[in-house]
């Protein structure tokens, strides 16, 4: 009786002793100094400032939204003129909603980092406004696959646990019949 009673403490001080590692926050839930990362997919985008103006950009396909405010308010800029230079070819934007411009590019923008110069004219208000967009492809989830690693190998060790904690129950059971 007693053999089973230990035999029975020592298997549930093990599974605790495994299953406590998985309660431990991992990336992201830490609340620590870093901040958060983002996971899934978003659509490329760019940004450029002046002391006047904020121009925001989103690549979609070859489709390019321009999104234009000005910059102590955060009031939309409807009245504008919008000519941007990207990979060394001219687009004049077209206005499509408040604050909102868009225009086509000719091809599909390639990998990298591009350079992006846009030229507005609002009113009195003449800008320049400069950035790049890094545009690159990312395959991999790294969230997704360490998830599962990381479960893969407590799995692993545990079995492993398991398995010495089966030999050493067989070894004791055999010393004591000696």
């Amino acid at each position: 009786m007693k053999f089973i009673q230990s035999t029975r403490a020592i298997f549930l001080a093990l599974i605790f002793t495994l299953l406590s590692p998985l309660a431990i926050a991992g990336p992201g839930h830490d609340h620590g100094d870093t901040a958060p990362q983002a996971t899934g997919s978003a659509l490329p985008r760019f940004t450029a400032t002046s002391e006047d103006l904020e121009l925001v950009g989103i690549l979609n396909g070859k489709l390019v939204t321009l999104y234009l405010d000005r910059f102590k308010d955060n009031s939309p800029v409807n009245d504008a003129q919008i000519e941007v230079e990207i990979a060394g070819s001219k687009y004049k934007a077209q206005k499509h909603g408040e604050g909102e411009y868009e225009f086509t590019l000719n091809d599909t923008l390639k990998t990298g980092v591009i350079a992006i110069t846009a030229t507005i004219q609002a009113g009195d208000l003449t800008d320049l406004l400069a950035t790049e967009l890094d545009l690159h492809t990312d395959k991999s989830v790294p969230g997704l696959r360490s998830a599962w690693k990381t479960i893969a190998m407590w799995v692993g060790a545990g079995l492993l646990a398991l398995l010495t904690l089966g030999v050493m129950v067989r070894f004791r059971q055999k010393t004591r019949r000696a």
